[in-house]
Order: C-alpha cells, then structure tokens, then sequence
C-alpha cells in the first residue's frame, strides 16, 4: 500500500479547516506506513485517526455555529455517520489487520468526497459572509481564512 499525497485540490481556501484536513491525512499515511508493524501499533494509530477526525469535526462544528451555518444540523450528520462507519470498521480491525486496508481506503475516498462537495460549500457561506467589523463573527472569519499552515 502507498502512502497518499496531499494535493493542492483537496484545499478549501479556508487555511485553519485546510490545515487539519492535512494533518488528518498525515495520520492515515502513518497508519499506512505501519501496516506491517504489530497489530497494536496498527489499532493504536487507527484511533489516533479516528480521535483526530472526531477532534477535526468538533472543530469545524464550532465555526460553524458561530458563523450561523444553515446547514449546520446536515453537516453534522455527515460527520456522525463518518465517525460510527470509521468504529465499525475499527472493531474489525481489532478481529484482523488484514481489514486495514479498506479501512485506509474508506476514509481516503469519504475524505476526498467530502472536502471537494461538503467542506467547499460551508468554504463558499464562509466567504460569502460579511459580518460586522471587529465582531466576535469577523475575528472568527479572520482567524478561518488567514491561520498560517
């Protein structure tokens, strides 16, 4: 198995979001890595993917309600069913490594899928929006747009 490269089209233009889609997938590419190592370290680094995935979406949840996101509640549905497929799939890990391929496979294809349509709509309100200057919502947009990666 290869590890995946990150690649300029999984940018959403929103550099603190962006920035913790790249450290995610810099998680998966560990496991990659470990693929042939002991099935502890394999379940170790798979809940470190999936703990950081569940850090990821509270994160993104959270600018989301400050900047009054319409589509908040679907968001993140789609991030509960993500987070219960990766704990199924992580329970079968834990049967057999020999699952650890798919498991990698599933969350690089939802990744992909859901940055390039999910997170590029909530990046378009994100821009789209002009909140008051120097308000709370403002200094969050700021801080979205402009965190150093």
């Amino acid at each position: 198995m290869h590890t995946y490269e990150w690649k300029k089209k999984y940018y959403i233009g929103l550099n603190l979001i962006d920035s913790e889609h790249s450290n995610l997938f810099a998680c998966i590419n560990k496991l990659v890595i470990a693929q042939h190592f002991e099935q502890s370290i394999i379940l170790s680094l798979a809940d470190e993917v999936i703990a950081y995935a569940e850090f990821h979406f509270l994160s993104e949840t959270n600018f989301m309600r400050v900047l009054n996101y319409p589509k908040l509640k679907e968001h993140m549905e789609y991030h509960t069913e993500l987070t219960q497929e990766l704990l199924r799939r992580r329970s079968k890990l834990s049967e057999s490594t020999s699952n650890l391929q798919k498991f990698i496979e599933f969350i690089v294809t939802w990744f992909v899928e859901h940055t390039q349509t999910i997170d590029r709509e909530f990046a378009a309100f994100v821009n789209e929006i002009k909140p008051l200057p120097n308000s709370p919502t403002a200094k969050l947009k700021e801080i979205v747009l402009t965190h150093k990666i």
